[in-house]
């Protein structure tokens, strides 16, 4: 109990000296300083006031609203630029609020860049490249297209009103991705956190997604060009019917040519009202159906069902290596365990004195609602006797602190964590033994006599025969006697 006492000292002291590794330690109220460099963690800025306000929820929760609130001016203004159907004063509101969005994001830059340095937005690793993008965005939509450009605008004499400098600020939509921050620290977004993080995760296997339908779509285009679409240029050169001529037409329309055959296969992929054009071509092509349901077999019903089951087995995976919910979740069923506890102890503290009783504690085994509970957790009654031994330190009482944490550690499940403490402890307890063993062993031998008929260290010898002493266990035991000199006993020290 002192060594893990000591080591939660040590690590909450590393926690408060803000040490680098454990800057973003999951489930810790400072998680969302794990998105930026841990370089300037032991600064005195980091551990100020500042530094915790930056660091905060709220404040990330403010400035993720102030983000939605620009997204949503931008969008009025992007539809004000295709309709025209704002009025001029509500066209000003926005601008006004354009400027103040920009002078919010640059205080937070700026007050992000006093806390966290500019470690924290060198393009090393994936956090530091999202502050950098973030921060480019600032200074080029906000700072440069907002206020520098319009500036040189009146100076040199040009409009930026509506060029395509101003049409640059709906790259800020971009920052929506913070929103993904708050959604992580927060447990009531925690489906939008795992959305989006299970779209960052899948990326790659979307990626190669495309690349493999492309090439399938590719293989598939070049055999039906070489089949079908050959075969229906043949029709198209000896048919004399104009129904038939119109339709061979709008088919070659289709499927004349690598890129048409290409989309109009894509248009098969997702199942677009593909059959109009395939049943057109089988008054043509009467196999023509072979093609196309081997395309639909291949594309569709195996490969698109493999990169879904692979999409979902990355999103399972992901959800369960999330240490900030595993950490939280954690916490969660914590405190409901120790609360349930506590109110298990106070209705079995019939005298309110903040000690348990043999009576008290055996009657809670007869009470129907307790007697549920204790069940709950694996105690039968006729366990009561050795459970009670068990939270007992011996004084015939238990304490809150011996129910509470005796009765939390044996309701929860064996890890690998507890086995590796019992292992310890119990390497220790063999060392010891060990160690008691060789001093015994030490005691029970004889200190040898000095050789040498005139040294003065030599006793002298007995004529009797006495019984020699030896001691086995710490207990001194008589062996059956012999002549031989009265064995020298080590100090008190010495023992």
């Amino acid at each position: 109990a002192q060594t893990d006492r000591s080591l939660d000292d040590r690590s909450s002291s590393k926690e408060g000296g803000g040490s680098p590794g454990r800057a973003g330690a999951p489930g810790s109220k400072s998680s969302v300083s794990s998105m930026y460099s841990s370089s300037s963690a032991g600064s005195p800025t980091r551990r100020s006031w500042l530094g915790r306000l930056v660091r905060s929820l709220a404040f990330e929760s403010v400035m993720a609203a102030c983000i939605l609130a620009n997204c949503i001016t931008v969008g009025m203004w992007a539809h004000q630029l295709a309709s025209n159907q704002f009025s001029s004063g509500l066209m000003s509101a926005l601008e006004i609020a354009e400027h103040c969005f920009v002078a919010i994001f640059l205080v937070e830059l700026a007050l992000k860049l006093k806390v966290f340095g500019w470690q924290a937005f060198k393009p090393m690793d994936a956090n530091s490249r999202s502050n950098f993008t973030d921060m480019v965005l600032v200074i080029f939509t906000g700072l440069i297209v907002m206020w520098l450009v319009p500036l040189l605008g009146l100076i040199c004499g040009f409009d930026t009103a509506t060029g395509p400098f101003k049409t640059l600020t709906v790259m800020r939509t971009v920052r929506l991705v913070r929103l993904a921050r708050v959604f992580q620290r927060v447990p009531l977004f925690r489906e939008a956190w795992m959305l989006i993080r299970g779209l960052g995760d899948s990326s790659r296997t979307l990626c190669w997604t495309c690349v493999v339908i492309f090439l399938v779509t590719y293989v598939f285009a070049i055999v039906g060009l070489a089949t079908i679409v050959t075969e229906l240029k043949a029709v198209r050169q000896v048919s004399n019917d104009p129904v038939d001529i119109a339709k061979l037409d709008e088919l070659l329309v289709l499927m004349g040519g690598l890129d048409r055959l290409m989309a109009t296969l894509v248009q098969v992929l997702t199942m677009d009202s593909f059959h109009y054009f395939t049943r057109m071509t089988l008054d043509f092509v009467w196999w023509s159906w072979i093609y196309f349901y081997a395309y639909v077999a291949v594309a569709v019903v195996v490969l698109m069902n493999l990169v879904t089951a692979i999409i979902v087995e990355n999103a399972m995976e992901t959800s369960k290596a999330d240490q900030d919910h595993v950490a939280n979740e954690m916490e969660a069923k914590r405190k409901k365990d120790m609360s349930s506890l506590k109110r298990l102890f106070r209705s079995m503290d019939k005298d309110g004195g903040g000690t348990l009783s043999w009576d008290e504690f055996s009657h809670s085994f007869e009470d129907p609602d307790m007697s549920r509970y204790w069940k709950s957790l694996d105690f039968q009654p006729e366990d009561c006797i050795e459970l009670f031994h068990l939270l007992d330190d011996g004084d015939g009482e238990i304490t809150t602190t011996e129910f509470l944490d005796a009765l939390f550690r044996m309701s929860r499940s064996v890890n690998s964590k507890d086995i590796f403490k019992l292992q310890k402890g119990l390497e220790k307890i063999t060392g010891t033994v060990d160690s008691v063993a060789a001093r015994l062993r030490m005691l029970s031998v004889p200190a040898p006599a000095a050789t040498g008929a005139n040294s003065p260290l030599q006793p002298s010898p007995t004529k009797e025969t006495s019984p020699r002493i030896s001691v086995i266990g710490g207990v001194p035991s008589p062996r059956s006697g012999r002549t031989s000199l009265s064995p020298r006993l080590p100090s008190k020290e010495t023992a």
